[in-house]
């Protein structure tokens, strides 16, 4: 019965950072967490795509908010990849720090929560064609 009350007063966030801001995105939504190896560059794309990854057979874009949102980048040699599914869709972001979960009351306003759906409404990330990676090579 207290687990019950429990997870209707709080909800679950993953909590991410770029620079100074950290941001949260449901935790439902979260694959996985990656160490940043190689990304390959999309020609072409928004300058805050930096780029895509092969992710469990998937080929994600990266996306650095830090560009969407004009954020100076703190560079550690532990930055990480927060990948995250939209509508079926992964997607990875780009964070300074080590991802992390929290929980929350419910009825807490949460200033940085990122909407992923809306989010990529906003930037209209879409890809019309899949890019695929084969080697070191970027091919579409």
């Amino acid at each position: 019965m207290s687990e019950e009350i429990k997870q209707e007063t709080e909800k679950s966030y993953c909590v991410f950072g770029i620079g100074e801001r950290e941001f949260l995105v449901p935790k439902e939504a979260v694959i996985q967490i990656l160490d940043i190896t190689k990304i390959f560059p999309i020609p072409g794309s928004p300058d805050y795509v930096v780029g895509a990854l092969p992710v469990r057979g998937k080929i994600v874009p990266a996306i650095d908010l830090a560009k969407v949102y004009n954020i100076e980048r703190i560079t550690y040699s532990n930055n990480k990849l927060l990948v995250i599914d939209i509508d079926g869709e992964q997607v990875g972001f780009l964070s300074d720090i080590t991802p992390f979960f929290v929980s929350l009351d419910a009825d807490i306003i949460v200033e940085d929560y990122i909407d992923p759906k809306k989010l990529f409404e906003e930037l209209k990330v879409s890809f019309q064609k899949k890019p695929s990676i084969k080697g070191n090579d970027y091919q579409k």
